[in-house]
């Protein structure tokens, strides 16, 4: 069976952001269960509870050396026959001719939506894509319990995205070793932050690390120690 973890936060959204900064992994890699939601009590402060979640990471090496068998083709077949409708039927109130094109493997199932106006799907830094993603991997956790990492992407999106913030993190990265300063980089999410982490991971001369709170965080490149 894959790791279970429990993270609590003031609330959902903080707990969530917590299990991504603590296992290094964006949020839509996560498999999550609310156990409860945050309340703030009275005035704030009499009855204040806090969110609670439990996560596995979807993929998960764990999961491979199980005892638990494959999917079957036919639950895959099930599976990507869910998300192709769910994706198919939210999309349809967002722009009216977009094709999903679904990609099946023994593990995963990628879902290319193809449209004429990709930036409706998209959404700021991919936002709204983030939200349709998150939508279909809960109808499909509701209606079928077999173990696949679903994704989504538009038009190549997520793609040149991880390439530009790649670029960026190299280009910051060489900023900070010759100048000594940090370099801040506007709010990312867990996956976006995840991106610059990896890009600079073998970089000796700087570090990377994230600030501030809530789901969206600005991420700092330092200097490492003893570098100019």
């Amino acid at each position: 069976m894959p790791a279970i973890y429990e993270f609590e936060g003031k609330t959902k959204e903080e707990a969530v952001t917590k299990a991504c900064e603590e296992l290094d992994v964006g949020e839509e890699q996560l498999e999550i269960e609310v156990l409860s939601y945050g309340a703030t009590g009275i005035f704030g402060l009499v009855g204040a509870k806090k969110a609670r979640i439990r996560v596995s990471l979807q993929g998960a090496p764990e999961a491979k050396i199980d005892e638990e068998k494959p999917c079957t083709s036919d639950e895959i077949e099930k599976v990507a026959e869910i998300a192709r409708k769910t994706l198919g039927e939210i999309i349809s109130f967002i722009v009216d001719d977009a094709v999903v094109a679904v990609a099946k493997h023994s593990d995963s199932i990628r879902l290319k939506i193809e449209t004429s106006n990709p930036a409706l799907l998209i959404g700021r830094h991919g936002r709204t894509l983030n939200a349709i993603q998150y939508l279909v991997r809960k109808v499909i956790r509701k209606e079928n319990k077999a173990k696949l990492h679903i994704s989504f992407d538009v038009e190549g999106y997520r793609d040149r995205r991880k390439a530009s913030l790649t670029q960026l993190a190299m280009r910051l990265g060489e900023k900070v070793k010759r100048s000594g300063r940090p370099a801040t980089i506007s709010p990312m999410n867990a996956y976006d932050r995840r991106i610059v982490h990896i890009a600079l991971k073998d970089n000796t001369s700087v570090k990377t690390r994230s600030k501030g709170g809530g789901l969206f965080r600005e991420l700092v490149i330092l200097p490492q120690r003893g570098q100019r």
